[in-house]
């Protein structure tokens, strides 16, 4: 509790915590309301030039794979959906809030984001091969997939010395980062996530994922998504699609799991689709970070 309210004070102390822009509430708004339409979503985007400009790359790229040219953004909504944008939208603006910068011999930027996006594609393969029900869509399981780590990119910017004390000792007692963050803090990525996320105005089906992702367990409401990015945060270790392989694996909660009823051959099937999209996640990064 001391450590948490330790937390709670650093982060009070910091005054330019970055904050959602309205253009992507406003779009997430429109996007939730069933009586919106395309032209509604392509309005308020088309007002950030430098955004539509993005968009436009992103959407035409081998990423999304459209066979033909997007030259609008009333057209990328119309072709890709409102989902889709939707979460272009907030993709490319989470990744302008925290630009790239030096690299860190603890902390690879690059590394990370590739890392997110591959959780990212993981999480919307999965989600397309569930077989039961689910109250959540599979862009709505890429957004969850790509903000899980967001913490780490805010400890990273913003509490630097508490979060390399904490990758040290993941790297020199090989334990996963989230326990070295709380042996060695008393608190995790999660917990800045929860406080950071809270102001953002996020669907809890994005929002509880960030925070329970390590504890799925825990989470009271929305289970099946944040078992959904907890499994794909663990394949994504599986698979060395990590942001340095000397940090060791969360351990996998079975019971979360098994929740998803997914067959091994799903798992097969979304190995062999993920190598051939793994350049793809470079060409959307490369545009995000552009």
């Amino acid at each position: 509790m001391v450590a948490k309210k330790e937390l709670q004070s650093k982060i009070e102390q910091i005054t330019n915590l970055p904050t959602l822009p309205a253009i992507v509430t406003r779009v997430m708004h429109i996007v939730n309301d069933p009586s919106s339409s395309a032209s509604d979503v392509a309005f308020v985007v088309g007002q950030d030039l430098a955004l539509s400009a993005k968009i436009l790359r992103l959407a035409n790229s081998a990423f999304y794979g459209v066979p033909r040219t997007i030259t609008s953004i009333n057209n990328a909504v119309v072709i890709l959906g409102l989902k889709v944008i939707n979460t272009i939208v907030l993709s490319l603006t989470v990744f302008d809030l925290f630009p790239h910068e030096k690299k860190s011999s603890l902390f690879n930027r690059t590394a990370f984001w590739r890392h997110s996006t591959s959780c990212a594609l993981i999480c919307r393969f999965l989600a397309e091969k569930m077989k039961k029900f689910v109250p959540f869509d599979a862009e709505e399981a890429f957004c969850a997939g790509l903000l899980h780590d967001i913490g780490k990119v805010v400890m990273e910017q913003y509490l630097h010395e508490d979060f390399h004390k904490a990758l040290k000792h993941a790297k020199q007692h090989r334990v996963p980062l989230f326990e070295a963050e709380q042996e060695t803090l008393g608190y995790a990525h999660t917990d800045v996530a929860q406080w950071l996320t809270s102001g953002w105005q996020l669907p809890v089906e994005l929002q509880l994922p960030l925070v329970y992702h390590h504890d799925p367990q825990h989470a009271t409401d929305c289970a099946d998504i944040v078992a959904l990015c907890h499994y794909a945060d663990f394949l994504c270790y599986e698979l060395k699609l990590t942001i340095d392989e000397d940090y060791s694996a969360p351990p996998l909660n079975q019971a979360s799991a098994d929740l998803l009823e997914l067959s091994p051959q799903d798992i097969d099937d979304l190995a062999g689709r993920l190598s051939m999209e793994l350049e793809r996640v470079n060409v959307f990064c490369d545009i995000a970070e552009g």
